[in-house]
Formats: structure tokens, sequence, C-alpha cells
């Protein structure tokens, strides 16, 4: 069935950390002594990446008594799921290199083997899976035990379906079962005696039991876990003999995985997150940053960590799970014959936070050890007035620029480009990106007389879905707003409601969910904006045509009195395959069927995997009804999103270096992995995903009756929403819902602030 992945919790902000105990590899503070003395100050972490060649991890990396490391991978085909035998990869150096050999154990089970779980004196168990040749959900699952090197015997362990996790613990292997039943998800433990075979089971109190599943580490002689609580990430003690755990701190400062935790003989634990590597020694109250993330994929927020090792040295191995369903491991290695800083420096500069800006960074810097690249994002998660931080971030920006100073590469989302390059403040890029080897009807508008002042790395799509056939008459704003006020008026429902999964008949649907000025915004302005401000000139009657709808719509669903205004949405994810989000927009046409269309905006193609709706929404074997997807009507034919802007500080002082680093945003490496903020605009790398949506044998496209890549072909042009319109029309369209404005004192308003827009550009 699908599988749904939770998301992270947000994390507060970065503290200046300290902590007793034994000290980790590597100094965790900036010594001046280097510097005091005139010396060069020498030693710094360095990523590299495991390789894999392509495989899926099954189980590690994992640290061993006598100082090995081991960890397994075997390959998969994700478009039919057909699997190849176990490699057992181990290493003597700490994780540098690796060696291989084929244990045999695929020959002795049944299925494939997807997980291992080894403890440290090399005994092993492992999960197989026999997959169903009709229905995923009546795949079976079978474990086996290896050890001392013996042969595999099948456990057979009562009431166990599928293990989630498994420790090795003073002599027992201790079983985790993750469950969902009648309150929630659950989490069950069985004692297996490596000695007897003996189980007993063990009930665990609350907070193990309903953590969503925990998964403890042994650190020093004990056993702790983290598990996601309603509002933080605690630590936890827990006793194997009662199952009873005890907090040992409340909230373990920045954690965002109860997956990725490892201890230490001494009884320190370590954990990653976006910022590093944090250790918080035995008894301490305050964890340390051992390795920060700037430059590496842990700094990527799409990467969520899975596993953590630490090696005999003290160096680090980290799984980092992707949004497109991989999972790589990367090595942390404390080089002491490198410089702690490079001399050269370049400053990377974004409103807000960028997934591909920091994957781009990180190739870079793996290509470049000698330049050191900062990322400032202007715009922090916990600013109390966004709009305000913006204006303040633009403002110095812009004073930087003029002055011939200012960050060396911008990110240019939510900024106006071309009055930067019409001011001469843009380098001309054109000859450092692959632009042959991009999507040319995204990019082609982004090249002027042959010059590039900024180029989309990433695009997104907005889109209406509905049944097949049902979305032919839809060509325009005009047609969209007679097909909203011939259907049925929404009433107050939202996820809360006791009929959420309760399909309406066809004539009782209503057209769309719109609920607040907000949607309105998201809905409208990607389709609309251009036409309503282009070249610095205002169109009141595109203006005025979409104050209207707003207006005609919110009168007919009566959103003014609306007091349910959340909406159910999830993120989906396959193995093999992109995360997809659904958000309210969709899932009233596609999960609770109450909606005659729904609406998103595309960032992958693997969208068209979860668009269909359920002729039962509560069987999940029905039929999936055949849908359809189209650009989303409004005022600009081929209407698309650009996302990233990449653009290069004509003043830089490093302009060579700077172009280099602007042309990672476009290697396949970075454009070939998602990172959900957008697709890819490499011309391969798009052909990839799309054959792989189409041709996927085990999660098949087919109750979609669209062509995606004609559709994605039809994107041609470029709509950015200025941020003063964006901000103004939400002001006015609540004026709108609320009834304090008509659609022409809206537009007036709208068009007002407008032109002192324009008239601070002059």
């Amino acid at each position: 069935m699908k599988g749904y992945r939770g998301a992270a919790l947000c994390m507060a902000m970065l503290l200046s950390l300290t902590a007793c105990g034994n000290a980790p590899a590597g100094p965790t503070d900036n010594t001046t002594t280097a510097s005091e003395t005139g010396e060069k100050q020498m030693g710094r972490w360095v990523e590299s990446e495991v390789g894999l060649n392509g495989r899926e991890i099954a189980g590690g990396p994992t640290l061993l008594d006598d100082g090995s490391l081991v960890m397994f991978a075997y390959e998969q085909d994700p478009s039919t799921l057909e699997t190849g035998p176990v490699s057992r990869l181990t290493s003597t150096d700490n994780g540098e290199t690796w060696t291989e050999d084929n244990p045999g154990w695929s020959d002795q089970t049944d299925g494939f083997i997807n997980q291992i779980w080894v403890g440290g004196d090399g005994t092993a168990c492992m999960s197989s899976v026999v997959l169903d040749s009709e229905s995923r959900a009546d795949n079976s699952y079978h474990f086996y035990l290896q050890k001392d090197g013996g042969t595999l015997e099948e456990l057979q362990v009562e009431g166990f379906e599928n293990i989630r996790h498994v420790v090795f613990y003073q002599g027992e292997a201790l079983l985790f079962q993750q469950s969902y039943g009648e309150y929630g998800v659950s989490c069950e433990m069985t004692a297996y005696s490596l000695a007897t075979g003996e189980t007993r089971k063990v009930t665990l109190d609350g907070d193990a039991m309903y953590g969503a599943g925990i998964e403890p580490t042994i650190a020093g002689n004990k056993l702790l876990y983290l598990y996601y609580a309603e509002t933080s990430i605690p630590l936890m003690e827990l006793n194997p003999q009662d199952g009873i755990s005890t907090q040992v701190m409340d909230t373990l400062s920045e954690a965002v995985s109860s997956a990725a935790l490892v201890g230490d003989s001494e009884g320190a634990v370590y954990y990653p997150t976006p910022k590093g590597i944090y250790r918080l020694a035995p008894g301490g109250t305050l964890p340390e940053q051992v390795v920060p993330a700037d430059g590496t994929a842990m700094s990527v927020n799409s990467n969520y960590p899975t596993s953590i090792c630490r090696a005999a040295n003290g160096d680090f191995l980290v799984t980092l799970a992707g949004d497109d369903s991989t999972r790589k491991v990367y090595r942390y290695h404390y080089d002491e014959t490198l410089p702690a800083h490079a001399e050269t420096t370049l400053s990377v500069w974004s409103l807000e936070d960028s997934a591909t800006a920091r994957a781009a960074i990180n190739l870079y810097k793996q290509k470049h050890p000698e330049v050191d690249v900062t990322f400032t994002v202007a715009i922090s998660d916990d600013a109390q007035d966004p709009a305000a931080a913006r204006n303040d971030a633009l403002t110095q920006l812009n004073t930087e620029l003029l002055a011939g100073n200012g960050p060396d590469l911008l990110i240019l989302d939510g900024v106006n480009y071309e009055t930067y390059a019409e001011k001469g403040l843009l380098a001309d890029i054109s000859d450092t990106l692959p632009l042959a080897e991009l999507q040319q009807n995204l990019t082609e508008p982004f090249v002027k007389d042959g010059k590039v002042y900024a180029m989309p790395a990433r695009f997104t799509v907005p889109v209406l879905i509905g049944d097949d056939g049902t979305l032919d008459a839809l060509g325009d704003l005009d047609a969209m707003q007679q097909a909203v006020m011939d259907a049925a008026p929404r009433g107050d429902f939202g996820a809360d409601s006791s009929d959420y999964y309760e399909p309406l008949p066809d004539a009782e649907k209503y057209a769309l969910r719109l609920t607040s000025a907000e949607d309105f915004a998201e809905f409208l302005l990607p389709v609309t904006a251009s036409a309503i401000l282009n070249d610095n000139t205002i169109n009141e009657d595109a203006l005025g045509q979409v104050m209207e709808f707003v207006e005609t719509v919110s009168d007919y669903y009566g959103i003014k009195d609306y007091t349910k205004k959340e909406g159910m949405g999830s993120a989906q994810g396959w193995s093999g395959t992109d995360t997809i989000a659904i958000n309210p927009e969709q899932s009233e046409y596609t999960d609770s069927g109450h909606a005659k269309y729904g609406w998103f905006n595309m960032d992958t193609p693997y969208s068209v995997l979860a668009m269909a709706r359920k002729k039962d929404r509560m069987d999940y074997s029905s039929p999936d009804i055949p849908c359809d997807i189209m650009l989303r009507p409004g005022l600009v034919s081929g209407a698309y999103t650009p996302k990233t802007l990449v653009g290069v500080n004509a003043g830089s002082e490093y302009l060579d270096l700077a172009k280099e680093l602007a042309a990672a945003f476009f290697d396949p490496s970075v454009q070939d992995t998602f990172y959900s903020d957008g697709m890819t605009v490499r011309a391969d790398c798009l052909a990839a995903k799309l054959d792989a949506v189409v041709n996927n044998e085990y999660y098949p496209s087919d109750p979609f009756t669209g062509d995606i890549k004609e559709l994605l072909n039809s994107c041609t042009t470029p709509v950015l929403v200025p941020e003063l319109l964006r901000s103004s029309f939400l002001e006015h369209a609540d004026a709108v819902i609320k009834g304090e404005e008509n659609a022409a004192d809206a537009a007036n308003g709208i068009k007002a602030d407008l032109d002192l827009y324009l008239a601070e550009q002059q």
C-alpha cells in the first residue's frame, strides 16, 4: 500500500554549544592559537560519498568489536522491484576503502533481503520480503538469524509480522515491531535469547509504546533512543527488562530523526542534523557540534538521516535518504593536513533557504576544496515579521550591489532580477551554463540577445486535475469561473468534518477547494501575474478580471463565514520514486471526493501516480477512476513557475569562480536529484524522469489518461510573482472575502500599490 513519510520536526536556532566528558575526534571549537602565532590553522572535516554503484542499502554501516566496519547493499530495479543478491562491504580503515563479498544469504532465504542488523560480534538478523504478484498489501515477511558465522536459521517469533529494528544487547536480540491499530501507531518488543532461543515479551510503557517506532542504540551500558513527541524529540533510556522508559533530556537540540543515533563505549551519543553532527556526553546537558554541516549533504533539509555510525578513529558514516527515495552513505573524516579555512571564499545569498543551492554548493566544494563557500539565508524561519525582514534584506542587498560589493552568487527568487540586469548588476553567464543541455522551452525565455543574466535551476507547473473528459472546456479564467458557478457551492467543510471521507454524488460536488485569500493567491497569481504586470505596465482589465473571480467565487461559497479551513494533506513515497506531496486543494478531489477538480503546483512528474481517486475511497483494492491534467486556466498561456533563479554579481571579485559555481546548479548530479523544490531543467534528466513514470511497471500510471510529456513541453511562459503584487493581492482579496471591498475597489487598491512600486523602480 502507499507509504507515508512523516515530516521532521522544525528545529530551533543553533546554540553555541559545549559539553563535558571525553572529547570527540577533531576540534570542537575555533581555537585562536595558530592565528596568534602567525601560523596557518590546520585541520578540517571532509565529506566523501561511499560508492554503492547505484545499489540500495540493506543494513549498516556498523562498527564491529574488532574495529572494522560492515554494511550491506543490493541491486534493485525500481520499476519492477526485482532485486539482486545482497553484497557485504567491509572496511578496515575506518570507511576510507571497502572490500566486497557475497555472503550467500540470498540463496538461503525466501524472497529478497531488504534489511540487516548486525551486532558488535558479527551476529546478524535479517528481514526478507516475498512480493505478492497481485497486491503489495499481501507481501509476506520472513526473518533469519546468523550467529558466529554459522548457517542461517529462520526466526519463528509468535505474533511478529514485521521487525522494524533489532538491537543485540547483553546476550539477547531485542526485536522491535511497529504496528497500526485502533489507537494509532504502537511499538512492541520481544527479547530473543541468542544462547537458548527462548523469547520473552516485554510490554513497553506509554512513551515507547506510542513513539511511532523506537530504534535504541547502546551507549556505554545503557539503551538510549529518540522518539517523536508532539512538539519535540526527547532522548530516552529504555530498561529492556521491564520496558520502562526514563527521560534523559526533554529535547535533544537540533535532532530531526529518531532513527539516526549512535552511542560509544563511554556512554556518549552522536546524531546528525541539517546543522551538523552533535555529541552529548554521558551525564551532559548541552550537546556540542562535532562536525559542521556547511557545504555537506547534511545541510540539505530534504536529506533525511536514517542512520549514523562512528568509526574506531572517530570518523562518522551517515546514511541520508533523499526525497527521490534514494539513500546514500557519506563519510566524514577529519583531515589534519588541510587548512582549516581556504584562502578564497565565495558567498551565496538567497531570501529563503534552497535545497538545490545547498546541493550545488556541496558539489562545487567537492570539486574545489581550495575554495570555501558561505550560504546566507536572508529571512530566517522564525522571523517575526517576514515582510519587514524581506524589505530590510533587499535594501541591504541593493546598497551593497550598487556600491560594487555584495554576494558573489544570488538566488533571485522573489527578487526583480530584470531590474538588476538592466542596471548592469548581473553578469552574463551564458558562457558557463550548459545551455544546449537544458530544456529549451523552459530556458529560452531567459536568453536575451544571446546573453543570460539569470537562469532557473528548477521549475514547477500550476495544474488542474479532474476525471477524464471533464477538463476539455476549461480553456481560460472565464471558463473556470463559469465552471465554479455551474457546480454546487462549497460549504463550511474541512478535515475535521465528520463526512470528510464520504464522497458526494457528482451533482452535489463543488468545483474547487478555495477557502481564503491565500488560496486565491496560490490558485490565480501563477497563471495571471505577468498579465497583470508586464514590462512595468499594469493591465487594468486583467487585474479587474482576477478580482472579479475572487468576489464571485467567495460570495458563492460564503467563505467569509467559514470556520473549518484546515484541509487534509499528506506526503507519499514509493521505492524508486520522488516524494509526492498531496495538498488539501488536491486532496478534496483525490481523497475525499467532494471537489470536481483538484489543483496543485506540480514539482515532480511522479505526481500523476497519486492523482486518481478511488471508486470506493474506503477500499484500497477499488479501481481508480481515469483522470487527466492540464495547465491551470488563467490569463497566461503556457504558464510555468521558474524556481531557484541563479545569477552572478557582475562586481564579484572572483567572477570566474562564481560563474563556475553557477554552473554547478545545472550539473547532472544536482539536476538528477529531487529536492522537493521543483523539477529539473536539464533535458536529459527530465526525459529520464518522464520515462521512469510512464514505463514504471510496479507503480503503473494507467489511470492517468493524459500526456505528461506534452504537458511539460507546452510550458513556454515563465511567470514570476512580484512580492508587492502578492502581498497587495492578499490584503485586498481578504477584504473582498470579508465584504469590506468589492472587486473594483480591490483592483484600484492593488493598482495604487503597484503604481508606487513602479515609481520606485525608475
